[in-house]
C-alpha cells in the first residue's frame, strides 16, 4: 500500500514540477506512510504542526474548535495535500484541529524535511511556491462563493466536484462549512432530490 500510495504522490508532483529522478527518489525514501482510523486525529488545536499531508484515501475535516461547537472550515480528499499551514510555516500552536472523517491513508513529510530538500532543490521550492500559491487561491475561490452564491449553489458545487460528500461527510460538518443550520442542509437535500 505505501508504494501505492508514493506513485500516487509522485504523480501530482509531476503534473506541477519536473523532478531529477534523484530528487523523486530523495522524497520517496524520506516519505511516511501512516494510517488512520475514522476520528483519529491528524492535528489537535494548541499542537504545533510537524507534518505536511498528502492524502492517498480518505476524507478528513479540518475545523475550528470553540467551547460550544465545531465550525468546519474544510474537508481533504485524496490526491490533496493538508496540514494547519500557518502553523507548519510559524511553529506556533495551531488554531484548528484536522480529524478524520474516514479511514485515511497518507504520506507526509517533516517540516525538517521540507525545508532541506527546498534548500537544496530549485524544483522543491517551485513545488513549495506552487502549493501555496493553490491553497491560497481554494481559499479565495472558497470566500468568493460563499460571498456570490447562496448555500444550494455552494452544496451543488460541492457534491459535483467531490460526489462522495453525501455518503462519507456528516450532514452537521457540510452544514457547518457551508454556514448554515443542519436543517436548512435537509432541506436543500430534499429540494435537490426531488
Amino acid at each position: 500500500m505505501r508504494e501505492l500510495a508514493l506513485e500516487a504522490f509522485q504523480m501530482q508532483m509531476m503534473k506541477l514540477v519536473s523532478f531529477l529522478p534523484e530528487e523523486i527518489q530523495f522524497y520517496m525514501q524520506q516519505a511516511e506512510y501512516v494510517e488512520y482510523k475514522k476520528k483519529e486525529y491528524l492535528l489537535k488545536k494548541g499542537e504545533v504542526e510537524n507534518y505536511l499531508y498528502f492524502i492517498y484515501s480518505g476524507i478528513v475535516r479540518v475545523y475550528f474548535p470553540k467551547e460550544d461547537r465545531e465550525i468546519c472550515i474544510d474537508f481533504g480528499f485524496p490526491n490533496s495535500l493538508i496540514c494547519s499551514f500557518i502553523s507548519f510555516e510559524n511553529r506556533k500552536p495551531s488554531d484548528i484541529s484536522i480529524q478524520t472523517i474516514t479511514p485515511v491513508k497518507v504520506i507526509r513529510f517533516t517540516k525538517e524535511l521540507v525545508e532541506r530538500f527546498n534548500s537544496s532543490s530549485k524544483n522543491s521550492e517551485r513545488l513549495t511556491r506552487l502549493t501555496v500559491g493553490a491553497l491560497y487561491s481554494q481559499k479565495v475561490k472558497k470566500e468568493m462563493m460563499l460571498l456570490s452564491q447562496n448555500a444550494e449553489e455552494h452544496y451543488l458545487y460541492l457534491i459535483k466536484k467531490h460526489p462522495e460528500v453525501t455518503s462519507n461527510i456528516p450532514v452537521k460538518d457540510i452544514a457547518s462549512y457551508l454556514g448554515i443550520l443542519p436543517e436548512s442542509l435537509s432541506r436543500i437535500r430534499k429540494k435537490i432530490n426531488n
